[in-house]
């Protein structure tokens, strides 16, 4: 097993999927510190226009999150859903309020890793497939789904890359375009919701390299990853969830958002409490497991190609 997850994380490191990964994403993370760095700009013009005095202090008390995992994200859950990629700031940020730690995690709950993780994921999944190289390797293992299961460690390294690369890439351009305004204030709390995070988006990496070898379609899993990411299944829950309230009045409170990985990272936050995080890693480790298993079932049954 080890000699394969080896072999797993030397192709990972070798393939040109990872070059253009690390490229993108630090670009991206450098387009998204001008954007936002226009923002405030604008933002502090028109305040200044008006005005109103900059450096307001934030109005969305930490309280908000600390009733327990099903309440963050509730409303929107029942009532209307997200579509698209977010990040934003507000006007508690204008002046020496901006923090990297709000950044990074406005840009994380806004599913914008859980993107790049959807399109990098399948091309290095599905790149043996085109080699031909794992039939001749599989006749050599007594248990076929160590072939699969070898493949979950070096996804974990591979959305470690994504942090890491998007991480120092906000940071060096942040303060650039923000000129001295970003702070730097990196508390227990902060690294507890990164952490949290970054085991969320190894679950989603999970789920998408199940679809990649179930269907054996790079495309079919990059499409149904940025689906799932731009929020097309809270749209598809309110109405399920009508349903079941209908059928079955005694269920009022159950919300089957409360249990998709697309729920849990935008609801992560650095407010979060202990029993919410509880929550979201159980809700992570349930589908890594799940994912293995079929993975490894699906491997066993299947002819190596």
């Amino acid at each position: 097993m080890m000699r394969l997850i080896k072999m797993e994380l030397y192709r990972l490191v070798h393939a040109v999927s990872t070059r253009v990964m690390i490229v993108v994403v630090a670009g991206v993370a450098v387009l998204m510190s001008f954007v936002l760095s226009v923002d405030l700009d604008t933002m502090e013009e028109e305040l200044k226009a008006s005005g109103q005095e900059t450096g307001i202090e934030s109005q969305v008390p930490a309280e908000g999150f600390a009733d327990g995992w099903a309440s963050v994200g509730e409303e929107s859950a029942d009532e209307g859903f997200t579509w698209g990629i977010t990040a934003s700031v507000d006007e508690s940020q204008i002046g020496d309020g901006l923090e990297l730690g709000d950044i990074l995690m406005s840009e994380l709950g806004g599913c914008l890793l859980v993107v790049f993780v959807a399109i990098f994921v399948p091309l290095f999944v599905n790149a043996e497939q085109k080699r031909g190289y794992i039939k001749n390797i599989a006749g050599q293992i007594p248990r076929r789904e160590m072939l699969a299961l070898s493949k979950l460690p070096a996804i974990a390294v591979q959305v470690f890359f994504l942090f890491v690369v998007y991480t120092i890439a906000g940071l060096v351009s942040g303060a650039i375009f923000f000129r001295g305004r970003l702070a730097l204030e990196f508390t227990g709390a902060l690294f507890r919701a990164l952490c949290m995070q970054y085991v969320l988006h190894i679950a989603w990496g999970c789920l998408i390299a199940l679809l990649t070898i179930v269907t054996r379609s790079t495309a079919f899993a990059m499409t149904t990853g940025i689906l799932l990411a731009s929020g097309i299944v809270e749209m598809l829950m309110i109405y399920v969830n009508r349903v079941i309230h209908v059928l079955l009045p005694s269920t009022e409170q159950f919300n089957l958002m409360h249990y998709t990985l697309n729920y849990a990272v935008e609801a992560m936050t650095a407010q979060s409490t202990l029993r919410q995080i509880g929550g979201f890693l159980t809700l992570a480790l349930v589908y890594i497991a799940a994912s293995a298993v079929i993975v490894g079932i699906v491997y066993r049954k299947r002819d190596v190609r």
